[in-house]
């Protein structure tokens, strides 16, 4: 496999799971859990920023 469709299928993976943790920010009742689920999200935004960045360097 090369790095382009792997970056683009890693991609697409965080994507589906950065909509399921929005989903589960949404319906948890802990303001703590929605806290947490909102900084992964961010984590993962800043993981799809850079393999964005990668895929137009290439």
């Amino acid at each position: 496999m090369d790095e382009k469709l792997m970056l683009t299928y890693n991609r697409a993976s965080l994507k589906m799971i950065r909509n399921n943790l929005h989903v589960y920010a949404m319906e948890a009742n802990d303001p703590v859990a929605q806290s947490t689920y909102h900084e992964s999200m961010l984590k993962i935004d800043d993981i799809i920023s850079n393999i964005d960045y990668k895929l137009k360097e290439m």
